[in-house]
């Protein structure tokens, strides 16, 4: 499931959305979530997680005896739904349990200070990994006409894989795509192992958080100096050309050619097309032609329902790095 939300026998979901539904239509769409644990507990991510010995069950002659595994611990909870033990993972000794509430207590104080709300919160991977995100205050209105929301994302996980990451970025996170999507496109990420102590955790989030808002300042800059530099069309001809170059060379073959040509004639009309009018000819057309090419023109293939697999695809981490080279190419 690619989505990757974790789903329960009775029907709900481990997923909490702010106002509207996500694409995947799980979980709970409220307005209710003032505070992180509101949050964590309209998501069904409110359960405590330890730290349990490992032991190897080895049969014998009389029975089984079991062998404990030095160094090797199995993080549990209570199943939110059943109430029996439940494994997230295996992790080392040195690995320090950071509860949820603890992940996500300290967004709180953007909540009281700045005005942010909260958007979104799941539980992927069966419990393995949660996250919450909140909406800035304050998007970014790009040459005071072309809005851009912000939204601040904190992850945690529960089996060893990542440490706590904190980040700014402008892709809200609904489900497992959208969030490795959301933390490719930020420019500033933090990140909190899960070997230090409580109070050392929550002051790196806290100083996080000044790394985070100084990004949304500089992906407003950078937005604005984008809308602000005219391009003509011979200069958008020489960005396309760079950004996708033609195939050449021996072993290229009529089918690599086709898709080269399909690719750049779909991204060089999206350049002219009428979503652009407010903003042609300028860098942040050029930009926005790439993005909605990558997001919403791209082939859809599977057997999904089309309008699934689009939504899925749209926040997949395939097309971060051709983002991320048009915008270093368009920043010249």
């Amino acid at each position: 499931m690619a989505h990757n939300i974790e789903t329960f026998s009775d029907g709900t979901a481990a997923f909490f959305t702010a106002r509207e539904v996500a694409w995947h239509k799980l979980g709970t769409v409220t307005e209710d979530a003032l505070t992180a644990s509101d949050a964590l507990r309209i998501a069904q991510m409110d359960w405590q997680v330890t730290k349990e010995l490992v032991e190897a069950v080895v049969p014998t002659a009389s029975g089984v005896t079991r062998l404990p595994i030095e160094g090797k611990f199995a993080t549990t909870r209570l199943h939110p739904k059943t109430g029996q033990p439940d494994v997230l993972g295996i992790v080392g000794e040195r690995y320090e349990v950071v509860q949820n509430s603890e992940a996500f207590a300290f967004l709180d104080a953007i909540v009281d200070v700045g005005g942010a709300v909260f958007e979104t919160a799941g539980s992927l991977r069966n419990g393995a990994k949660t996250f919450v995100t909140m909406k800035m205050p304050d998007g970014i209105l790009v040459g005071g006409q072309d809005a851009v929301d912000m939204y601040l994302l904190a992850t945690n996980t529960h089996d060893g894989s990542e440490p706590l990451k904190i980040a700014v970025t402008p892709i809200r996170a609904v489900c497992q795509n959208t969030v490795t999507a959301a933390l490719s496109a930020a420019k500033s990420t933090h990140h909190i192992r899960h070997t230090a102590g409580a109070q050392d955790r929550m002051l790196a989030a806290r100083e996080s958080l000044d790394i985070a808002f100084a990004y949304r300042d500089v992906f407003a800059e950078l937005a604005e100096s984008l809308i602000g530099q005219e391009m003509a069309d011979a200069d958008w001809n020489n960005f396309l050309h760079t950004l996708l170059p033609k195939p050449n060379g021996d072993n290229v073959d009529g089918r690599s050619m086709s898709i080269w040509e399909t690719k750049f004639d779909t991204i060089n009309a999206l350049w002219t097309a009428p979503t652009q009018a407010n903003i042609a000819n300028t860098r942040w057309a050029a930009y926005n032609a790439v993005t909605e090419y990558v997001d919403w023109a791209t082939p859809v293939r599977g057997g999904k329902d089309k309008v699934v697999r689009r939504a899925e695809r749209t926040f997949e981490n395939a097309g971060a790095d051709f983002k991320n080279k048009a915008v270093a190419l368009l920043s010249r």
